[in-house]
Order: structure tokens, then C-alpha cells, then sequence
């Protein structure tokens, strides 16, 4: 076992300043905590906020990939807009980080095997990945690696790159001692060195006319990546490309920085960047409406993008097959929009200290198959025609096992109990790409039914009307017809030159939610969020309702209950833990909860049997939750006599709504 010896201080960056390994858990730790660390004076005192970065110029400086692609995105001619527009307001916006709470934390077990080799089983989103860093940290060629991982216990982004650091650890360890090493993170500690969202600050000036027509955009931000860079760049990047939402402005433009502080390094997490770029844009929309006073839903259906589908995004891509209006006009009748609002008003009408609030928000989230590479192996065994299949995804609670078990009995046109997914390991599929992005299910299942198809080739002699499966491939056996198939998918370049278009087509979908406020301590409860989303053909509507409600639930963590905080002093991550951070939980789920899957078709040309991403597009939808309860501040503070406009951050805490709604002492006092 192993164990990590840290100090508060080193908490600024990864705090592994020495390993102890031991024959249980309680040892390793009993020693570790024993380690005495000294440090030499600090040159400076340490930047730990944005706005302390931007003061002191205080960023990392644009890789490659930024180089070629940054620092702005634009569309048309924002400086000579403004003369144009009949209002101009400017303000800015902070998004919270939001710390990795998945189930299974930081995991890793290396042992020594024979031939000189090294076995990992890993808890990661990429075990290729794995095995590139080991290779290097051991000194090994790669073949003398094999990674795997059955499963992770939950990842989102987590086990990517933040998952390193432990796994090369423990590998030096196995490999120095010649013994296994097994090593898990507890709680406190994943959460104090893996790092999390990005927290940013976002500067807009917005022009637009008495309508609510936004006729002109401007918008920088700045993200905190930490000490070092991980994935901020391709996620500024990202942030930036999907900004724009489901809302055309015909002059656009955006900035990104990543801002150098001295704490953990943040990394990728569900949606990452896009959340806070979507959520700074429903920001803007909401001013815009506030400053009209004009219902929120007039100003987005303002701004939508045109339904004929002739606009296209800052990044030059076509809106082809847009199904925005599709999606908005199912939420407005499923939801009973018109009604329910009218009935919250009815209710803020006849209650002083419980308020509720309405609100619906829309999406337009791009998927791209661009830089994944995926191979399937099938493998027939001849004995009884039952079927394994390998597959370079990682199952991390996506569904991905199923979609691939599925998609190879459609295509091979067999009983699905016929088929075991295998395995994942690197010495089945040795050079797959990370398990991230939305985009992995799509890809793998590419692969397979390529694999499948291969297959079929072969069997086409012996596939006669009415034949039974095992006896095709006993024939196809004894006629010495190979029955191991591989298919691969290549996406094609990534982190070159940007491609055009950069999506491969859009999602799109809308949620309403209705929320109650406890006006006197800030607490929340969702009376009931309905979603209408644009899933394509799905592969498996069971699992992609799941994917579609989890995301949701875990959103209402980032816009209402997960509250980062930091030691001002140090930057150590003080809300680490269960007892003081706050993921939702079944209080929070909505009490009335519909998914509703409009129904269509992708006919984009990269698009898998006509199905579209569920893993982070359905993230964006919990704003509404967020703007619901900024309606039920406003109605609070309409009784107590508050007027202007409520500048709210996410998290939207009890703390926060509190405060916003005005509540003084004495309304505390019985």
C-alpha cells in the first residue's frame, strides 16, 4: 500500500512531497503523517485569484494549439456596432470550480509480471494514456506495459490527466521493490490534489435594441488554471466556439486568458468550459431582458438562430439541420409554460416568505468525432458461436459496454446475450484515444460495426436463409475462415490547425424549471424541470435518459449547492470532504421530472446510425434551475421594497439567495 506525506503549504500545487509504502493502509498513513517538511522563505506572497493574476499580468502563455487558433473568436464589426444600438450596459459575470466527487476515487494497483513487464489496473479514462507516462517514469519500452480498466467508478474529466501523478508513484514503487503496490486516494485528499473546474470571470459589453435584439456581443474572459496548465487552453477553447449557444449575434466577439495562480491545477470536468461560456451567455440574455423589462422568453426567441437554417456560428459552421425551434416549441407545450407562470405569479402573490420562480433555457451544444481514434476487435469462438468483443473505450457510467454489445449483435443480426464485453487493456487495443468529450460511445460503436462488416465479409459463403448462427460459424471454422475481426475509427487531426467545419453537427434542447425559495434561509427545492431534447435516433434510450438526468442533477451541484472554498492565505482547498462540500443529493432532484426525447434524425454526414451525444450537452440545461431562482429573489425583494438588477454567482448557495433577498435580523427574530 502506499500513501501520499503532504503539508498544508504544499497544497499550492500537488502536494506529493514523499511516498511511503507499507503493508497496510494504517501504516502507510501512520508514517506518512509523520514526514516533517521545512521550507525556505517565500520569494513573493502567493497569487491565488483571478483578479490578483490580472492585476500582476499573471498568465500562461498560449500553447501551440491556442497559437493557431486564439486569442479571439469573432464575427462581423463590433466596434462600429455600437453607434448602431439603441442600448449599452456592461458588467461581468464569475462562475464558481466545482471540485471531482465521483464514487471510486483515485485508484491504481501495479505489480510486476513476468518477462520484465509491468501490470496496471487503473481507474482512468485512458489506460493508453497510462501506460505512455509509465513508460517514461519507469524507463520501459511500451510493450513492457499493460494498463487496464475494467471500469471507473466515475470520471468526468477527473481520471484524464489528474489520475498521473499516482499512477506513475506507484509504478516506480512496484518497479523499485519488485512487489504489487496498491494505492487509493481517501476523499479528502482526491478532492485536495485533483483539482476541478476552472472558476472564471467573464467581462461583457452588450448593445441591443428596444426588442431585445442583441446587435452586438463583446466578451473576455479569464479562466484560473492553476499553477500549471493542464487542458485550460482546449477548454478556453471549446468555451469559446460554443459561447454563442442557440442565439445569433451578428457582431461577435470573444477573448480567453488562462490566468497563472499558485494553486492545484484545475483540469477538465463534464462540459468543460462550455458550462460557464453558456452560462455567462444566459447571463447576458437575462440582462437584456431585465433592462427592456421583457419577458425572458421574448428576448431568446429574439435571438434565436434562424429556423431555416442559413445562419452560421462565429466559427463558420453551418446550422444545416437545425432543430432548435423543434425543441423550444415541444418544452413550451410539455411544460405548459403559459400556465404554470401565470400560477408562480398567483403564488408570490399570496406568500411573503416563499417564493417560486419559472424559467426556460435553451442549447446548442457541437459534437465533433475530430481526434478520436477507436479500434473493436470481435472475437467468434467456434465451439458455440458466442461472441467477445474488445473495445478501446472506457466504461465510466456511460453506457458505453451496452451501446457496443448492441451495435455488434444489430449489425451481425444475433441475440444480444450472445455477446461479453471483454477487458479493456492495452495489449488487446493498444493505441486508443482518451474516453472523453461526449464523442467516445459514437466512436467505438463506429468501430464495431466496422469490425462487424469486416466480419460479415468473411461469413457471406455461409450465411444462407435460415441458418442458425452457431452453425455459420462452425461451417466458416472448419472452412478455415478467420473469425477475428477488427474495425477502427479515425476522426481525422486534432490539436493542429482547427478544421472546417469544426462540429460535426449540433445538439439541440430546452428545459423549463420551477423552483420554490425558502425567502427567510435561501434554501431551494425544484418543484419540477421538464427537458425536450434532440437526441437523434437513439442508441438506447434507457441509458441516454440516464446520461440526460444525470447531467442535469450534477449541473444543479455547479449552479446551486457545490461551493468551492479556499483559504485565503494558502489557497488549500478548505471545503474538502462530505461534511463541508455539497454535492445534490435526492432532496435535490426535481419532485416532478420529465425528459422528453424530440424526435429526429442526425443526417449529418459523421453521425452513428442517426443518434447524437448525451454525455455533456444536457450539463448547460441546469441554468435554468439557477434563473428560476433569481426570479423567486426578485419577487422577494419586490415586497421588501428592493429594486435593480441582482448580480448572482454560481454557486447560488442558501448564503447567497439569502442575502440577495434582503433578509435582515429582525426578520430572523421570533
Amino acid at each position: 500500500y502506499l500513501s501520499i506525506s503532504l503539508s498544508l503549504f504544499s497544497l499550492h500545487s500537488y502536494p506529493c512531497t514523499a511516498l511511503v509504502v507499507a503493508t497496510s493502509p494504517e501504516t502507510a498513513e501512520r508514517a506518512a503523517k509523520a514526514v516533517e517538511i521545512e521550507y525556505g522563505a517565500a520569494s513573493a506572497s502567493p497569487v491565488l485569484s483571478i483578479d490578483e493574476a490580472i492585476k500582476q499580468g499573471s498568465f500562461h502563455k498560449d500553447n501551440d494549439f491556442m497559437k493557431l487558433n486564439h486569442p479571439l473568436v469573432h464575427r462581423g464589426d463590433v466596434d462600429h456596432a455600437w453607434s448602431n444600438c439603441e442600448f449599452v450596459v456592461t458588467g461581468e459575470i464569475r462562475s464558481s470550480g466545482q471540485c471531482h466527487f465521483y464514487m471510486e476515487t483515485q485508484t491504481i494497483m501495479v505489480a510486476p509480471d513476468e518477462g520484465n513487464r509491468l501490470h496496471i489496473e487503473c481507474s482512468s479514462q485512458g489506460p493508453t494514456t497510462v501506460r505512455k507516462q509509465v513508460s517514461v517514469a519507469v524507463n520501459k519500452p511500451a510493450n513492457k506495459i499493460r494498463a487496464g480498466t475494467r471500469r471507473a467508478g466515475g470520471a468526468f474529466g477527473g481520471k484524464i490527466s489528474r489520475n498521473m501523478p499516482l499512477a506513475t508513484a506507484v509504478a516506480v514503487a512496484a518497479e523499485t521493490l519488485g512487489i504489487p503496490v496498491r494505492a487509493q486516494l481517501d476523499r479528502r485528499l482526491d478532492m485536495a490534489t485533483t483539482g476541478g473546474r476552472h472558476p472564471m470571470l467573464s467581462r461583457y459589453k452588450v448593445g441591443f435594441n428596444k426588442s431585445g435584439k442583441i446587435l452586438a456581443l463583446s466578451v473576455d474572459t479569464f479562466a484560473d488554471a492553476g499553477y500549471t496548465v493542464d487542458d485550460t487552453f482546449g477548454l478556453l477553447d471549446m468555451m469559446q466556439t460554443m459561447m454563442d449557444s442557440a442565439y445569433f449575434v451578428p457582431n461577435y466577439r470573444t477573448t480567453a486568458a488562462a490566468c497563472k495562480t499558485n494553486t492545484i491545477t484545475n483540469t477538465d470536468m463534464r462540459s468543460p468550459g462550455v458550462c460557464s461560456g453558456v452560462f455567462f451567455m444566459e447571463n447576458i440574455l437575462d440582462r437584456v431582458a431585465y433592462e427592456l423589462r421583457l419577458p425572458p422568453n421574448k428576448v431568446r426567441e429574439q435571438n434565436f438562430y434562424s429556423a431555416d437554417g442559413k445562419q452560421r456560428t462565429p466559427m463558420g459552421d453551418p446550422t444545416t439541420f437545425i432543430q432548435l425551434q423543434n425543441v423550444w416549441t415541444t418544452l413550451q407545450k410539455s411544460a405548459d409554460v403559459v400556465t404554470r407562470t401565470a400560477a408562480v405569479a398567483a403564488f408570490n402573490q399570496a406568500n411573503r416568505w416563499r417564493k417560486r420562480g419559472i424559467y426556460c433555457t435553451p442549447v446548442k451544444y457541437g459534437i465533433s468525432q475530430h481526434g478520436y481514434k477507436m479500434a473493436v476487435a470481435i472475437n467468434v469462438l467456434e465451439e458455440d458461436g458466442t461472441i467477445n468483443v474488445a473495445h478501446g473505450g472506457v466504461e465510466i457510467g456511460q453506457g458505453i459496454n451496452t451501446k457496443v454489445a448492441q451495435a455488434v449483435a444489430y449489425k451481425l443480426q444475433v441475440p444480444l446475450s450472445l455477446i461479453c464485453i471483454t477487458h479493456n487493456s492495452t495489449d488487446s487495443i493498444p493505441n486508443a484515444t482518451l474516453t472523453g468529450g461526449s464523442g467516445t460511445s459514437e466512436t467505438v460503436v463506429n468501430a464495431a460495426l466496422l469490425a462487424a462488416e469486416n466480419l460479415l465479409a468473411r461469413l457471406k459463403p455461409y450465411l444462407e436463409p435460415g441458418a442458425k448462427w452457431e452453425d455459420v460459424v462452425s461451417a466458416a471454422y472448419h472452412g478455415g475462415v478467420n473469425l477475428s475481426a477488427q474495425g477502427y475509427w479515425g476522426g481525422g487531426p486534432r490539436g493542429k490547425k482547427r478544421v472546417n467545419p469544426m462540429y460535426d453537427y449540433f445538439v439541440y434542447a430546452a428545459c423549463c424549471s420551477e423552483v420554490e425559495l425558502d425567502v427567510l434561509t435561501g434554501e431551494v427545492q425544484i418543484i419540477r424541470s421538464d427537458i425536450a431534447y434532440d437526441c437523434g435516433k437513439s442508441l438506447n434510450q434507457a441509458v441516454d435518459v440516464g446520461q440526460v438526468e444525470g447531467a442535469f442533477i450534477q449541473s444543479v451541484g455547479f449552479y446551486l449547492t457545490e461551493d468551492v472554498v479556499k483559504h485565503e492565505k494558502t489557497g488549500q482547498v478548505l471545503t474538502a470532504g462530505t461534511w463541508d462540500y455539497k454535492p445534490p443529493t435526492a432532496v435535490d432532484i426535481p419532485q416532478v421530472f420529465n425528459v422528453t426525447f424530440v424526435k429526429t434524425n442526425n443526417p449529418a454526414t459523421v453521425s452513428t446510425l442517426g443518434s447524437k451525444a448525451v454525455g455533456e450537452p444536457p450539463y448547460q440545461l441546469g441554468a435554468s434551475v439557477f434563473f428560476a431562482a433569481k426570479q423567486a429573489v426578485y419577487a422577494a425583494r419586490a415586497n421588501a421594497g428592493l429594486k435593480g438588477y441582482v448580480h448572482l454567482e454560481t454557486p447560488a448557495s442558501p448564503v447567497a439567495l439569502q442575502t440577495a433577498c434582503g433578509v435582515t435580523a429582525s426578520q430572523l427574530t421570533m
